[in-house]
């Protein structure tokens, strides 16, 4: 699909959120799906939590998208997998009006549990026992720079593989080793028997949740098995439901895949967020060359464009796009672009000056746009000849009141 590798390319300035309006055949969603994951993680949730109010008047297509999402988003072993991404489709599906009451209440069940235990929040403390001391422990007792979880069944010959990876991984080895890391591996269910029949590396604490309130009180929510979580030494949560040891891997092994900040908010936590005039005492941001000229040809053309949007002159926006990028597009692409926006951000009150930044080598005029709810940023990128090279509205820096 080449329009898709084309937002992949023109990167944050792709125009994903604009194909969400003429979504692909079902049997192309995977395609699209790969291609949102691989979008900065906000930006991502936010043209994911589009796409389903787009698709709200397809309640077939809607449903397609959503079984497909929560599959692939999900599941700890696929590829897409990403928790954020996940939540963002039960959210709408539990909250819209598509689904039946029944349907509705699953997504609803489905939502509580992705969010037990989220990235950023601290891991929910549990017991254990292990062969060689009867006398409980807790999570909360072991200290280290991190701690790995390995949620496994004996019973299980994808945990048996993984238990024999983990036993051979210099990465994990090395760093147990000097003391960095602890793994815990913790059997969750009731079969008492099976676990202690099993043996485990001595690597890694071999325990059982005995008193099964892991999985009678919902402690955390395990989809599939076996699966990581991820802690750092204040047991806060770096990595949930893993299902990829080289992941875990190449996080430990580099620091800046673990930096988090806590869990991102998405657009229906904020509740208000008043359009932000700039100071003249605020730092520049280093991304931007300057304040564009009110006189500057390019942007009096972005006036124009911004106009095309606001006044639903898809044709027009059609005409203004290069030739590679109109050859991939029609004018019905761009339809009703306001109008989606307004569904999430509110009712559009202004837009403020325009910047220059620099994308892969071509000017992109930056406009922010103020609506009700929160403001989101248009980027509009140009060829040398002033042809769009694509454009996009991204969220800009959420702040809660």
């Amino acid at each position: 699909m080449k329009k898709f590798i084309l937002a992949a390319t023109i990167a944050i300035a792709g125009w994903l959120n604009i194909q969400a309006q003429t979504m692909p055949a079902p049997e192309r969603y995977n395609e699209y799906l790969s291609q949102v994951a691989k979008l900065e993680q906000t930006h991502a949730e936010f043209l994911m939590n589009a796409t389903m109010e787009t698709l709200a008047k397809d309640p077939k297509g809607y449903r397609q998208m959503m079984e497909l999402a929560e599959r692939r988003f999900s599941d700890a072993a696929d590829s897409l997998h990403n928790e954020g991404l996940y939540m963002a489709v039960l959210k709408h599906a539990a909250e819209g009006f598509v689904l039946s009451a029944s349907e509705k209440e699953k997504q609803r069940l489905l939502l509580e549990g992705a969010k037990k235990n989220m990235i950023g929040t601290v891991a929910a403390d549990f017991d254990y026992i292990t062969p060689n001391d009867k006398a409980a422990h807790r999570l909360s007792e072991l200290q280290a720079d991190h701690i790995l979880i390995y949620f496994n069944n004996p019973d299980c010959e994808s945990c048996e593989k993984v238990k024999d990876r983990l036993a051979s991984s210099n990465v994990i080895n090395q760093l147990v080793k000097e003391k960095k890391l602890i793994v815990l591996a913790i059997y969750p269910y009731n079969d008492g028997k099976l676990w202690k029949k099993t043996k485990y590396p001595s690597m890694m604490i071999n325990g059982w949740n005995q008193s099964g309130k892991i999985e009678y009180a919902e402690l955390y929510d395990l989809p599939t098995l076996p699966c990581f979580y991820l802690l750092d030494k204040s047991h806060t949560v770096l990595m949930k439901n893993e299902g990829s040891l080289n992941k875990v891997e190449a996080a430990l092994t580099n620091p800046d895949l673990l930096k988090i900040a806590g869990p991102a908010p998405s657009l229906n936590d904020i509740k208000s967020i008043q359009p932000q005039k700039p100071k003249k005492a605020d730092k520049p941001n280093p991304v931007v060359k300057t304040l564009a000229s009110p006189t500057d040809p390019f942007t009096m053309r972005s006036d124009t464009i911004l106009n095309y949007i606001l006044n639903n002159k898809s044709q027009e926006l059609y005409d203004n796009l290069s030739s590679n990028v109109k050859a991939q597009a029609n004018p019905e692409t761009f339809k009703g672009i306001l109008s989606q926006l307004e569904a999430q951000a509110g009712k559009y009150i202004s837009n403020e000056p325009w910047e220059i930044h620099q994308i892969q080598g071509n000017d992109a005029y930056m406009s922010l746009m103020n609506f009700e709810k929160m403001p989101l940023r248009l980027i509009i990128i140009y060829d040398k000849d002033g042809k769009i090279l694509g454009f996009n509205f991204v969220p800009a820096k959420l702040k809660r009141e």
